[in-house]
């Protein structure tokens, strides 16, 4: 399938607002058909005024269907139809905001509310959207920061909050990651006024699209995903949060200090580091024999790998232990021979018995290779 490249301004990236997958789905569609009549020439000279789009309600069906299939177990109680024409109807009811940052009372304070479509219509086979010309210059990558995402992604992701954490992943491409304070996520989600405990936040906000962005990007289907550390915290309350970026470079190579990345998260869920101090301790001197022999980090990032993929087991941390202390805490580099040494020593051993010297790679993680799960 032919992928489209779609671009917003990185204010509406960033805005508050709450869509449902569906909603969502319809306006990436909407938003794909402003593309169009931009990059065609049909609305340069009237951006600023107000947009009416005609659609086949097939095409809008098509993408009520696509939620509905990445998302199984959702009970559907309308038809696809009625589905369409509600989703248009929140879409003219639900917006947006966004402001400059500053204080409300400011001189230089500026700030904008507008729904996603001003009006829609259905009469048979044919849908009629008005969008607003606050909105356009939203739409079309007008602005000198603007956050480019291919549309074939964003329809294949099954949560609404997939989908934005993928638009944010995307804002910052180009960079290796970004921080951002919890406060400031739950704002831009409509999350900062309900009652949502962290636990829940975590899950669904930032574990669960974790997870779906990386199983597409293994399978080729999206060039980023994201891991993610509490990077500041106040007693029990996090903070702020640090989120590193994983892309697919021409060579499709992952660097040791990505891979390192990767398995920090694993081994501080695992082994529980935010209430085990001892653990918390015992995976710091990990990292930090991991970073001083990094020709560790790939052998043990697919040890690791082919353990969790049998599936996290009540002996997995235990096991794992055992590996981190026999492979990586116990790893002691072999001191380096000159010429002259290893030539006399050559000499000097050379017998019908000798047994053959061993590749210090060889032995790294040679007891996880030989322990089954």
């Amino acid at each position: 399938m032919k992928d489209t490249i779609l671009a917003q301004d990185n204010r509406l990236t960033t805005a508050r607002y709450d869509l449902s997958l569906v909603e969502k789905r319809v306006f990436y569609f909407i938003m794909s058909e402003v593309r169009k009549k931009y990059i065609k020439g049909t609305i340069q000279q009237n951006l600023f005024e107000d947009l009416v789009l005609k659609i086949a309600v097939a095409d809008l069906i098509k993408q009520v269907k696509g939620a509905y299939k990445e998302n199984p177990d959702k009970k559907i109680e309308n038809t696809d139809k009625k589905e369409v024409c509600r989703s248009l109807k929140a879409l003219r009811v639900r917006s947006f905001d966004w402001d400059n940052g500053l204080d409300e009372n400011d001189d230089e304070y500026d700030s904008l509310n507008v729904g996603f479509i001003n009006w829609s219509t259905v009469k048979k086979g044919s849908a009629e959207v008005e969008v607003s010309k606050k909105l356009m210059p939203f739409l079309v990558e007008l602005a000198t920061q603007f956050t480019p995402f291919s549309l074939n992604v964003a329809m294949s992701l099954k949560s609404k909050w997939s989908q934005r954490m993928y638009e944010l992943c995307q804002k910052w491409q180009g960079t290796d990651g970004f921080r951002i304070a919890v406060v400031d996520l739950r704002r831009m989600f409509g999350l900062e006024n309900k009652l949502v405990k962290y636990a829940k936040f975590k899950a669904d906000v930032l574990e669960n699209p974790r997870k779906e962005l990386r199983a597409l990007y293994d399978i080729g289907q999206s060039d980023v995903y994201f891991e993610y550390s509490e990077d500041e915290k106040k007693g029990k309350t996090v903070l702020t949060l640090r989120f590193k970026l994983f892309r697919k470079n021409t060579m499709n190579v992952r660097s040791t200090n990505d891979m390192l990345l990767e398995l920090i998260p694993v081994f501080r869920s695992l082994f529980n580091t935010d209430k085990m101090p001892k653990n918390d301790s015992f995976i710091k001197d990990v990292i930090l024999q991991l970073q001083k022999y990094p020709s560790l980090i790939e052998p043990l990032n697919s040890r690791v790998k082919e353990i969790l993929a049998t599936g996290v087991k009540d002996d997995t941390p235990r096991y794992l232990r055992f590996i981190l202390n026999e492979d990586i805490i116990g790893y002691k580099e072999k001191p380096m021979v000159s010429k002259k040494e290893l030539k006399t020593s050559q000499n000097e051993v050379k017998t019908e018995n000798e047994e053959p010297s061993v590749n210090p790679m060889e032995t790294i993680l040679g007891l996880a290779n030989r322990k089954t799960v």
